[in-house]
């Protein structure tokens, strides 16, 4: 978290809340038994969290089914290339824009009293997470030259000189359908 610059650390400001977080622990086993690993996850105790205060607006990034059937049929009939994406800590790549005052996680050192985490980016948990990842991820895609049609904002699409690329995003899957094979590798 810190080498992500997930927070940093201050003195709550008067007349700002803070909320809390817990760590949660998994262990991910292999088919066969055998642990493959141990997962931690810091989430924050959004379930706290005002409208109007610590977040203005939420959102998640979900395809409708039509336009979802659409794609895959064209990808059918056109013969395109398609690739599966899932983005991994999705939403941990989102930077918020409200400040978000979060308590030091249980462990991390070197915390004064009344010294807090302001949150800079976000972290499972947090109302506006879904918000902040797509905005991240639709402005980047607006910045390569993809547009987005006004019937599904979670669709993408790139098309030039006989050149067609589509990316349809549902919550941290990504569909990509191309008419070149190379092209979408």
């Amino acid at each position: 978290m810190e080498s992500n610059q997930t927070w940093e650390i201050v003195f709550l400001p008067k007349n700002k809340t803070v909320i809390g977080c817990k760590w949660i622990f998994k262990i991910k086993y292999n088919a066969d038994g055998i642990v493959e690993r141990y997962k931690a996850r810091l989430v924050a105790k959004g379930y706290t969290q005002i409208e109007g205060i610590d977040y203005l607006e939420t959102c998640s990034p979900v395809a409708k089914m039509t336009i979802i059937r659409l794609f895959l049929s064209l990808a059918s009939i056109y013969n395109w290339e398609l690739k599966q994406l899932d983005i991994n800590n999705v939403f941990l790549h989102g930077e918020l824009k409200e400040d978000v005052y979060m308590v030091a996680p249980p462990g991390l050192a070197s915390i004064e009293p009344r010294q807090v985490c302001k949150l800079k980016k976000a972290l499972y948990g947090l109302k506006q997470v879904g918000r902040e990842w797509f905005a991240k991820l639709s402005s980047f895609f607006i910045s390569v030259g993809y547009t987005q049609p006004m019937k599904d904002y979670s669709l993408f699409i790139n098309s030039s000189e006989g050149s067609f690329i589509a990316l349809l995003v549902y919550v941290d899957d990504i569909i990509l359908a191309k008419n070149d094979k190379e092209e979408i590798n």
